[in-house]
């Protein structure tokens, strides 16, 4: 069995459309979903404590599956973008694309968004979000039973542009 202590800090910068148009992104503690420190802000993190595919604990709001080689984390966050200062493109953005991407690579273990595999390279999520909605999202790592044990951290970078 493998032990390991797992932190996942999320940053949540956000990026305007043109113009004057600023959206301002917001992390949620989903009510199903691990609690999050900086709920309610643009940055956020999680910490699942030490955690092991048999056995063992996980923070409440989290799932664990076990497969043929690997095991993986599962738990809901919700994201909320709204606009920011009005002008006249306020008028015309109905919706908003939202992309991700790891700040650091990762060969061993698969992070996920949703059913979206994240990687260094900027991925779109959604291209239909909605302004003021607080969608759920699954967020989910996949650890293979071959990794030592040890830390598993990261960094989400995540991004909203006006549509």
């Amino acid at each position: 069995m493998h032990r390991y202590w797992l932190l996942l800090v999320l940053l949540f910068p956000c990026r305007s459309a043109s113009a004057q148009l600023t959206l301002v992104m917001q992390l949620d503690s989903d009510p199903s979903g691990i609690s999050l420190s900086g709920s309610g802000t643009s940055s956020a993190s999680m910490n699942f404590g030490a955690v092991r595919a048999f056995g063992g604990t996980v923070p409440s709001g989290v799932t664990t599956s076990v497969g043929g080689n690997s095991w993986t984390l599962n738990t809901t966050i919700d994201v909320r973008v709204s606009k920011g200062t009005l002008d006249v493109l306020d008028v015309l953005s109905t919706s908003y694309t939202l992309s991700a991407q790891l700040q650091a690579a990762d060969s061993q273990n698969t992070w996920k968004w949703n059913s979206v595999t994240l990687s260094t390279t900027l991925t779109t999520i959604t291209s239909t979000g909605v302004y003021g909605g607080t969608p759920s999202y699954t967020f989910r790592l996949t650890i293979p039973f071959s990794a030592p044990s040890g830390t598993i951290n990261n960094i989400i970078e995540m991004t909203a542009v006006a549509n």
